[in-house]
């Protein structure tokens, strides 16, 4: 599978199921944080660089809808470059878990720099009982590799609006796809059959019962940000 190279919609959702999984058999990400999340975005991307760093990728986010259920997927690209004592080369597996509106807004946007928008801060294991403890943003990553100076901020997140459209069959933001705006279009079937692993593997990520059937059909191959443990 191609994690690195930016593929149509329905390929991000297949990655992302695999990707969220991973994370879920691993108990690397606890069912609370999935079941109160306002969203989340999944994706892999890499990083390389001596001095000058680079990074890129790409995933879907989806987001909370008023009636619980989650939105129809919206793709989008990473990249990030920056100067600084850094070296090496990684490649990871992230999980952004939205804790709040604001956090899902910014994705709503062509384009936005995680950690300028709204703040992140590193997935924890346990749910924090006191509401203040609960950051806007929470990061879980898997990575495979050596990189020095290993962060996600400052990375930028841009829309894949040539995705989205070819995906639902018609020009649709990323704003509206969030919002649950998105309709079938006449001649287009692919949401959300071209999404069924993804939406299974959320319920499974929350706890709840999910179509077996499905998620045997999800590559059990390791993500690239799998390592020996």
């Amino acid at each position: 599978m191609g994690f690195f190279k930016a593929s149509s919609l329905s390929k991000e959702c297949d990655k992302a199921a695999q990707i969220l999984k991973s994370f879920i058999d691993k108990g690397k990400i606890p069912h609370e944080a999935i079941v109160n999340a306002q969203g989340l975005a999944i994706f892999t991307g890499f990083r390389a660089g001596m001095y000058l760093a680079g990074a890129g990728g790409s995933g879907v986010v989806v987001a909370r809808l008023p009636n619980g259920t989650w939105s129809p997927p919206s793709a989008f690209s990473v990249r990030s470059g920056s100067f600084g004592l850094v070296y090496g080369v990684d490649v990871y597996d992230c999980v952004c878990v939205l804790n709040t509106q604001e956090a899902v807004n910014a994705y709503t946007k062509s384009e936005v720099n995680m950690g300028g928008a709204v703040s992140l801060a590193a997935g924890p294991l346990s749910i924090p009982t006191n509401v203040k403890d609960v950051k806007p943003v929470w990061v879980y990553t898997k990575s495979k590799g050596f990189y020095g100076g290993l962060t996600v901020d400052g990375t930028v997140i841009s829309e894949r609006a040539d995705a989205n459209e070819a995906f639902y069959g018609g020009k649709v933001s990323s704003e509206q796809i969030l919002r649950g705006e998105v309709r079938n279009q006449e001649d287009v079937k692919k949401w959300p059959l071209g999404a069924t692993k993804l939406t299974e593997t959320l319920k499974l990520a929350e706890g709840k019962k999910a179509d077996d059937n499905v998620l045997q059909g999800i590559s059990n191959e390791p993500t690239p940000g799998d390592f020996k443990e």
